[in-house]
């Protein structure tokens, strides 16, 4: 049974349904980018709202990223 493969497009749809990642840019999809912003909202974070919205944004970017290794092809 061969592995299920997943597009940059792909990605792009799942982020825009997370709603923990609505105020970050998800279109189109670029890994370091919203990396970058989420944790410059984890810099910029002065409440408990914001720490826990960082913290529910941080877990939906996990997952994302593990995607993204797992089934993502690069060039093979």
């Amino acid at each position: 049974m061969s592995k299920p493969v997943l597009t940059a497009a792909d990605l792009t749809v799942i982020a825009e349904v997370v709603p923990a990642l609505d105020p970050f840019p998800t279109r189109p999809w670029d890994r370091d980018r919203l990396w970058a912003a989420v944790l410059d909202a984890h810099l910029k974070a002065k409440t408990k709202a914001d720490r826990a919205a960082f913290q529910q944004a941080l877990g939906a970017i996990q997952v994302l990223d593990a995607l993204d290794r797992l089934y993502v092809r690069r060039g093979e």
